[in-house]
């Protein structure tokens, strides 16, 4: 419930824990402050506004509409749909000022990292947050008719290796929680000689 760190997959992701914690009214801290965010708030704000921006997860928008119909139709955009679910419910000035509040990890009651970050760095408690997508099911059916999930990329496995091992203590798996039903974990745990 009260974790050191929350580790996210994404800038994004990291920007709605931060909203989430500050609402809650904690004090939270950003690795690397809080500089991605504002850039990330801002060229929402060029879209909104229907200039187009040179932020360079967003270059290819010309517009906040085009971008919200890519998130919400394109299984490629489904990373910024919680970016575009965060503008549209607060807007791009309450994420500025939600950076503005952000203080520093000595004085805060949670960091708040990406994995990539948090290379090298350890925490007593670690939530991992809910932007750690499940694999996406195939159109392949196990013996019980179940779907059979993609393979996790490599990319995928290094970098929730990365937020599995950052904690000292305790562990909340949370966004990654979905690995205790994933078909090669249960068969990799039913297997002999498995500890």
């Amino acid at each position: 419930n009260r974790p050191d760190a929350v580790l996210c997959r994404t800038n994004i992701g990291a920007m709605a824990e931060v909203m989430r914690l500050l609402t809650a009214g904690h004090r939270v801290a950003l690795t690397r402050g809080g500089q991605q965010l504002a850039a990330l708030a801002l060229a929402a704000r060029d879209l909104k506004d229907g200039r187009r921006t040179s932020h360079p997860e967003l270059v290819l928008f010309a517009s906040w509409g085009e971008l919200q119909d890519y998130a919400a139709h394109d299984p490629a955009g489904r990373d910024l749909q919680p970016f575009v679910d965060l503008v549209d419910t607060h807007g791009p000035d309450a994420i500025l000022t939600a950076v503005d509040q952000l203080t520093d990890e000595t004085h805060a009651d949670v960091t708040v990292s990406t994995a990539h970050t948090a290379k090298g760095r350890e925490w007593p408690t670690i939530r991992v947050a809910d932007d750690f997508p499940p694999p996406r099911d195939t159109d392949q059916h196990d013996s019980q008719g179940r779907p059979i999930p993609e393979p996790v990329s490599d990319t995928d496995a290094r970098l929730a290796y990365v937020a599995v091992t950052r904690a000292r203590r305790h562990l909340d798996l949370g966004g990654l929680s979905w690995i205790n039903t994933h078909p090669t974990a249960v068969s990799a745990a039913c297997s002999p000689g498995h500890k």
